[in-house]
C-alpha cells in the first residue's frame, strides 16, 4: 500500500482508538507558552467571521500541523499496548505515531478537560454526542500513560515526579487558568477574548465554544468551523524508525510538495500502473532539474531557497491560475495577493486537495490528468527558456530585479497571440528590465550614479549579461553549439559574496593599521621594482620615510609614481571607477594599487576563479587604445571605460 494523505477533523479521531508513541520519541514537552498559543488560536478561529481571517483559514476549518502515523501489526506491542479483552480492529485501530504526539497530547488534555469541567460522562459522550470515545494515548516509555491522562484534573499533581506526567499536569493547568482568566492570564485568556469578540464574558462560554469546534465534523457548515489536521499515514512496511529520523535530523519533511506527491501519486485501481510510474519518473525528472543550481539561479536570487525545490513549480502554477483572467494592469497587485496566500500553511496542498475532494473513479482520474499537465507546461516554459541562451539571460537578468517579475513572464508568455513570435517576448522582457532602470539618468555621456547607490549592482552585472546577448545574436549559425558560452552564471552570485569594487584604490578607505600599510608598502615596491630601479631618488626617499615610521608619506610616495589617478572623491565614486568581483578576490588585495589588483585577478583567473567579462575586460586594459598604461588606471581610463558601458546600455538606457 502507498502512503495516504487527507484531512481529518478532531472529530473523526474521537472513535476510542489507540495512539502508540514510541520510545524513540521524546516524552510530552509543550510549556505553557504553546499551549495557550493553540488555546488563542483556536477561540479566536472559532469567533472570527469566516472568510476574512486568513492567517489560519483554510475554508471552514483551523488545520493544524500534519500527523505522521502507521497502523500498528506487531503482535507482541499490540498485546501491551491494548487492555485486557480489547482487540484491535477497523472500529478500534492502533496507530504509531511517528510525528504529531505533542500535538495530539495537548488536544486530548483540552478535551478531557472540557468533559470534566462540564461533567459530561464516557457513557454520555457517546449517547449524546453522536457515539463519540476520546481517544488513548499510550506512551511507550510510560506504562500507566494512558492511565495517568484518562484520570487527569482527579488531582492537584503537587505530588508528581515523573518529567513526562508533569508537563500533562501543567498543560491541564494552564489550560484551567487561560479559560477562567486567572493569574498571567487575567488580560490574555478566555475571558479577556470573550470581551474582544463581544461575547457574553463567562467561562461556561468559552468552554463551549472549544467543544463545539471540537466536536464539529470535516465539511459541516457551522458557525464555529472545525479544527482538522493534515493526515498522513505511511503504508505498513516503511520503516518508522527511518521516516522518525528524516522529520527530526533537520530535514523539513512534510512540505507542500510531499504532500501533493501523495495526491498526485496515489494509487487508483480504474488508472494503468505504466500510467502512475510514468508520472513519478517525471516528477523525479523534474526535481532532479531543479536542483541542478545552474537552472534553478536563473529562476531564483540568492536567498529564495525552498526545502524542496518542487514547490517552486506548485507555486508558479498556483500564481498562474489565480492570473489567468486578471487584467494586465492588475498584474502587480493580484501577484502580491498571492504571495501573502503563500505565506499560509499547506496553501498549495489545499489548493489541490480541494480540486480532487468528492471525487471518484474516471472523474478524479481525469482532473488528476489535468492538474498534472498544468504542472508539467509549468516546467516544461522554464526549461525551453533554458535552452535559449538570450532568453536565459533576461529571465536571469529580470529575477535579480524582483521575483515577482518571473510569474508576470510566465504570465505573458501565456498570453502570446499565435502571430507572435519568441522575439516578441524577448522584446517584452528588455522592455520589464528598461523599466527597472528608467530612473537612472545620462547626461552628456555620463551615467549619474555613484558608489553607495543599490543600483550600481544591478546595472553592472546587466551590463555583462548585455554583453553576453549581443555577443550570442551575433554567433547565430554557431550559437547551438556553443550556447553555454554565452550564459552568465547566474549561480556564481549565489556561491559567494559579491562586492562593488573601486578600480583605482579609493584613497580614504583601509590602511589604518600599521601592519596593513607595512605589507601594502612590501607588496607595492615589488610591484613598482621596474620604476624603482630607474628612479633611485623616490626610492631612497621611501625607504628613509620608512624607517622614521612615516608610513603613508611613503604610500602616497608610491602612489605617484604610480600615477594613480588623483581624481576628486565624486569622480572615484562614479560608475566609471567600479566594478563587479567576488569579495574573496577584492578582500585580498584591499586598497592596494591598480598594478597589485591587476596581477592577483589575472593569477585567479588563470587558477580558474569566475571574473565577470566586463571586471576582465577592466583588468585587462582592453579600454587603453594606446595599449602604453597597463599598469596603470587612470582618469582617461575611467572616462573610457564610462563610453563603453554607455554604448553597452545605450538600449537600456535611452541613450
Amino acid at each position: 500500500m502507498s502512503n495516504l494523505i487527507e484531512r481529518k477533523a478532531i472529530s473523526d479521531l474521537l472513535t476510542g482508538g489507540y495512539f502508540y508513541i514510541p520510545s524513540y520519541q521524546r516524552g510530552y514537552r509543550w510549556t505553557p507558552t504553546q499551549v495557550t498559543q493553540l488555546l488563542r488560536d483556536l477561540f479566536s478561529y472559532a469567533n472570527e467571521p469566516h472568510g476574512t481571517n486568513t492567517t489560519n483559514l483554510e475554508g471552514d476549518y483551523y488545520c493544524l500541523q500534519p500527523v505522521v502515523a502507521r497502523l500498528m501489526t506487531n503482535e507482541k506491542v499490540l498485546k501491551r499496548i491494548l487492555p485486557e479483552g480489547v482487540k484491535m480492529s477497523e472500529d478500534n485501530p492502533v496507530w504509531e505515531i511517528i510525528d504529531g504526539q505533542q500535538r495530539l497530547t495537548t488536544i486530548y488534555i483540552l478535551y478531557k478537560y472540557l468533559m470534566t469541567k462540564e461533567g459530561i460522562s464516557e457513557r454520555e459522550l457517546e449517547e449524546d454526542y453522536g457515539g463519540k470515545k476520546l481517544y488513548h494515548l499510550v506512551y511507550a516509555t510510560r506504562k500507566d500513560s494512558a492511565y495517568f491522562l484518562k484520570h487527569l484534573g482527579q488531582s492537584d499533581g503537587s505530588t508528581i515526579s515523573n518529567i513526562d506526567y508533569f508537563h500533562m499536569q501543567q498543560a491541564y493547568d494552564t489550560i484551567d487558568q487561560w479559560i477562567r482568566g486567572k493569574g498571567d492570564y487575567a488580560e490574555t485568556g478566555g475571558l479577556a477574548l470573550c470581551k474582544r469578540y463581544e461575547l457574553d464574558e463567562t467561562v461556561k462560554n468559552v468552554r463551549e465554544t472549544f467543544f463545539k469546534l471540537l466536536n464539529a465534523g470535516k465539511g459541516k457548515k457551522n458557525n464555529t468551523g472545525s479544527v482538522q489536521v493534515l493526515w498522513y499515514e505511511l503504508s505498513k512496511d516503511t520503516d518508522a524508525i527511518g521516516e522518525f529520523r528524516k522529520i527530526n535530523t533537520g530535514k523539513i519533511y512534510l512540505t507542500d510538495a510531499e504532500l501533493i506527491k501523495a495526491l498526485f501519486l496515489k494509487k487508483q485501481k480504474d488508472v494503468l500502473e505504466h500510467i502512475q510510474m510514468q508520472r513519478a519518473l517525471e516528477w523525479e525528472s523534474i526535481e532532479n532539474t531543479l536542483h541542478n543550481d545552474s537552472f534553478w539561479y536563473f529562476l531564483n536570487k540568492r536567498g529564495n531557497e525552498m526545502p524542496n525545490r518542487i514547490d517552486f513549480i506548485f507555486q508558479l502554477a498556483y500564481k498562474a491560475e489565480r492570473l489567468k483572467d486578471v487584467a494586465e494592469e492588475e498584474i502587480d497587485e493580484c501577484l502580491k495577493e498571492c504571495d501573502a496566500e503563500l505565506k499560509d500553511k499547506n496553501r498549495i496542498f489545499n489548493f489541490y486537495y480541494d480540486k480532487f475532494d468528492g471525487l471518484h473513479g474516471e472523474d478524479l482520474s481525469k482532473k488528476i490528468d489535468e492538474e498534472w499537465d498544468a504542472v508539467t507546461k509549468v516546467y516544461h516554459v522554464l526549461e525551453d527558456w533554458y535552452e535559449d541562451v538570450v532568453c536565459y539571460n533576461l529571465i536571469g537578468m529580470l529575477c535579480q530585479y524582483n521575483e515577482s517579475l518571473l510569474p508576470k513572464s510566465y504570465i505573458h508568455f501565456l498570453s502570446l497571440e499565435e502571430d507572435q513570435s519568441r522575439e516578441d517576448f524577448k522584446e517584452w522582457m528588455r522592455d520589464e528590465i528598461r523599466e527597472q532602470v528608467s530612473g537612472i539618468e545620462v547626461e552628456n555621456g555620463e551615467i549619474n550614479i555613484s558608489y553607495g547607490d543599490g543600483r550600481v549592482f544591478n546595472l553592472l552585472l546587466l551590463l555583462n549579461v548585455n554583453h553576453l546577448n549581443r555577443q550570442a545574436e551575433q554567433a547565430k549559425d554557431g550559437l547551438n553549439k556553443l550556447g553555454e558560452i554565452y550564459k552568465f552564471p547566474f549561480a556564481a552570485l549565489t556561491s559567494q559574496d559579491w562586492d562593488i569594487e573601486h578600480i583605482d584604490s579609493f584613497t580614504k578607505n583601509g590602511l589604518k593599521r600599521v601592519d596593513d600599510q607595512e605589507k601594502w608598502l612590501d607588496t607595492a615596491m615589488a610591484d613598482l621594482e621596474i620604476q624603482l630601479n630607474e628612479d633611485e631618488k623616490i626610492k631612497n626617499e621611501v625607504q628613509v620615510l620608512r624607517e622614521n615610521g612615516k608610513l603613508m608619506d611613503a604610500i602616497n610616495k608610491l602612489r605617484m609614481l604610480a600615477k594613480e589617478a588623483d581624481a576628486p572623491e565624486e569622480v572615484k565614486n562614479n560608475i566609471g571607477n567600479l566594478t563587479l568581483l567576488d569579495s574573496s578576490t577584492n578582500r585580498s588585495y584591499g586598497n592596494s594599487l591598480f598594478v597589485t589588483k591587476r596581477k592577483n585577478i589575472i593569477e585567479r583567473m588563470r587558477n580558474g576563479v569566475f571574473v565577470p567579462v566586463s571586471t576582465s575586460f577592466v583588468f585587462m586594459k582592453l579600454f587603453d587604445d594606446e595599449g602604453t598604461r597597463r599598469t596603470q588606471w587612470t582618469e582617461e581610463d575611467m572616462k573610457s571605460y564610462q563610453r563603453y558601458i554607455c554604448e553597452e546600455l545605450r538600449d537600456y538606457l535611452n541613450i
